[in-house]
């Protein structure tokens, strides 16, 4: 897993596709993430799962919780202000995440993230911060 703590600085042009749902691979495109998982629920799924994205903006407001088999390589995470931390969020409840968009096995592939927090098990959380480093003064 290679990740970088970058800022995201250039956004493009947000068209989105009303086929997310049928594809399994996303590449080049800006799509929130919230109109992704949307429209996979809308055909009735459950979870954005065995999807690849290839040089894509990810954008929110959103959490992603990454369930299990997901990967970032090469990605910028979003503007964590020098601490890392400020992406991610621990979960409270042992069980469950509410409000938070369920993740599995995914590919993110050289993807810009923006306005994206990150939340999943607590091996998750501890290997994102150890893969994108400590707090910055």
């Amino acid at each position: 897993m290679t990740l970088t703590p970058k800022s995201v600085t250039q956004r493009r042009t947000v068209i989105v596709p009303d086929d997310l749902a049928q594809r399994t691979v996303y590449d080049g495109l800006t799509l929130p993430l919230f109109t992704v998982y949307r429209q996979i629920v809308a055909a009735g799924g459950q979870a954005i799962e065995g999807r690849t994205f290839r040089n894509c903006v990810i954008e929110g407001p959103a959490v992603l919780l990454a369930g299990g088999g997901v990967n970032f390589d090469g990605c910028d995470m979003g503007a964590s202000q020098g601490d890392i931390r400020n992406l991610l969020l621990r979960p409270v409840g042992p069980q469950k995440v509410v409000g938070a968009i369920l993740v599995r096995d995914t590919l993110f592939e050289r993807c810009r993230f923006f306005g994206v927090g990150f939340t999943g098990s607590a091996a998750f959380i501890d290997h994102f911060i150890q893969m994108l480093g400590s707090p910055q003064p």
